[in-house]
Order: C-alpha cells, then sequence, then structure tokens
C-alpha cells in the first residue's frame, strides 16, 4: 500500500480479506478487498504525527510530519541513513546507538557526531573505554569519504545510491554540483525533472546548506571524482537485468554496464535494448520476450562487453 489514498480506492478496511501478489516478483502487493460480505473497520485518515503529535500536511499522496527537528523517529532515521553502509560507513553507530546519543548527548544532525568527545561518550548506558574508542575512531575515518558517499548520506529526495554515484562521476566536485543548474543536471542520463529538481530544492534549502557547511567545518573531506576515462561502446543501449548471476554480482554487471556508456533501467518496457537474464529470472524475462527484445544470458553479456 503506497500511501491513504490507495487504502481509500482499493476500499481497504481493518479485517479485510485481501487479494495480494507478488509484485514484480518480489513486493507483496495488496491488490483489493474480497468481496465476502464483511465490512470490517474503517481506516480513518491520520490527522497527526503518530511520534510527536504534530499536524500532519498534505504533499501530492502523501501525508508529511513536518517536525523535521523535533520527531524523533525522523531524525534517527535521516541519522541511520547518513552513518549506513554505503553511505558515511560509521559502522559503530547503530540506530540503537544512536537514541542513546539523541537522548543524552542531544544528537541531532550529522555534524553533531563529529563534535563527539570520549568524555562525553564514557558513562552512556552501553558505552565503556572501549566503545567510545571505537565510535570515535569510525566517525574520525569516516572524514574522508567519496563524494558519492556523501552525496547519498545527505538523503536528497529521489537520489538514490546509484544516482548519487552518476551525478558525482559527472561534476567531479561538491562545488561544482552545488553550482550546478536543472539543465546541467538532466545532461546525466539517470537525471530527469524529478530528480534534478530534488537536488537544486535540497541545496538551495538554507538548513541543508547550513547543514553541508558544517560538515565541511567539522573537517569531512568528499574526494573529487575524475570523470573516468570509459568506454562508449555500449552508449544509447538500455538495460534491465533479472535473475542471480553466477559469474558476477548485479552490482557489479550494473558497473560493467555504465562504465561502457550503457544505461541501467529498473523494468522491461520498450525501450528497454537488451534484458541480462540470470538463473530464476521471473516475469520481466516473460515481458521482454513479449515485447521482442533481445535476452542475453551472462555469456552473451560479456561477449557484448568486450566488443565480439
Amino acid at each position: 500500500l503506497n500511501n491513504f489514498g490507495d487504502i481509500g480506492r482499493k476500499r481497504l478496511t481493518l479485517g479485510s480479506t485481501v487479494w495480494i501478489r507478488r509484485s514484480n516478483d518480489v513486493i507483496p502487493e495488496i491488490l483489493g478487498k474480497v468481496e465476502d460480505g464483511t465490512n470490517g473497520t474503517p481506516i480513518l485518515k491520520p490527522e497527526r504525527c503518530p511520534a510527536c503529535g504534530s499536524e500532519l500536511i498534505e504533499e501530492g499522496a502523501h501525508l508529511f510530519c513536518p517536525n523535521r527537528e523535533g520527531c524523533k523517529p525522523q531524525v534517527i532515521a535521516r541519522l541511520t541513513h547518513f552513518c549506513s553502509r554505503d553511505a558515511m560507513n560509521i559502522e559503530s553507530l547503530s540506530e540503537k546507538t544512536l537514541e542513546i546519543l539523541y537522548g543524552h548527548l542531544n544528537v541531532r544532525k550529522p555534524q553533531d557526531l563529529y563534535q563527539l568527545r570520549r568524555e562525553d561518550l564514557v558513562g552512556l548506558p552501553g558505552f565503556q573505554e572501549k566503545k567510545a574508542e571505537k565510535v570515535l575512531e569510525a566517525i574520525h575515518v569516516s572524514r574522508e569519504c567519496g563524494l558519492d558517499a556523501f552525496l547519498f548520506a545527505l538523503g536528497i529526495t529521489n537520489v538514490g545510491r546509484a544516482t548519487a554515484r552518476d551525478i558525482a562521476l559527472a561534476f567531479g566536485s561538491l562545488d561544482r554540483l552545488r553550482a550546478a543548474g536543472l539543465e546541467e543536471l538532466k545532461e546525466i542520463p539517470a537525471v530527469g525533472d524529478v530528480v534534478g529538481g530534488s537536488v537544486i530544492a535540497f541545496f538551495a534549502d538554507p538548513d541543508n546548506a547550513g547543514m553541508v557547511d558544517a560538515l565541511l567545518a567539522s573537517g569531512v573531506v568528499p574526494k573529487d571524482m575524475p570523470k573516468p576515462n570509459r568506454q562508449e561502446k555500449l552508449r544509447g543501449l538500455f538495460f534491465v537485468i533479472t535473475g542471480t548471476l553466477s559469474g558476477f554480482t548485479r552490482q557489479e554487471a550494473e558497473e560493467l554496464i555504465k562504465e561502457n556508456g550503457g544505461t541501467v533501467l529498473s523494468s522491461v518496457s520498450r525501450k528497454t535494448t537488451y534484458l541480462l537474464a540470470g538463473g530464476n529470472p521471473g516475469s520481466k524475462l516473460q515481458k521482454a520476450q513479449a515485447l521482442g527484445i533481445t535476452v542475453l544470458d551472462e555469456d552473451s553479456f560479456v561477449r557484448l562487453i568486450s566488443g565480439q
């Protein structure tokens, strides 16, 4: 269920028996209500945040709590994302540990982490000398990071790990990105009006800009990323990957495609040039075959990459 409107369209109630399927062969999706004569309890549209009590605002199809700084689950979620493996990779700062720092040391923003001292940590619940040193060392190491990891860590709306890397490779430095306009961003294949607009809006927001400046002032150094000397043999070709690959991971296959100028899509459409299919490919294979899209096994993919 994506939003409250989706619940209404499908006429769902608490206690309903529902039709369900594996969307995209993975995600459990509720399709609708089974008409079995039972009514169930109506699901009421929430008016206030269940965590902090703030009045919710509605933007498009979604409901949001506007209390970014005072709503604990929001703050903890952003900090957890910032510290996650694909972001700043601060291994010692789990969600549970961040909740302790939130409650005892008033940690609210990512830049607060870089102001922590040994004497702040020792004596907190679960903190002894060894853990305090481990946390501080992990924070210190994270100061030197890739620009792509830094962009992902910031939590820019609509910018996932792969898109963050594409943007970092295209602009090379944080300064160039912050000065970029929408048209420059849209030159990146993975970036359109929505993603580009999200990036522009993020850096234009005074609070976000202040957070970035505070992180830089705290010694965080996002490393510039020179444009790769990549091949262009797959330029203009669009790939979808499905199933289990044996010769390399899905991420490695995606990197190979991008390094050679190709584009990776998440779903099969008439725009797709090739479907790379591993074991147990699922419905994407059927759709590709129905659309007449060329299906590659791993050997064919390797030959394509090598120019054969």
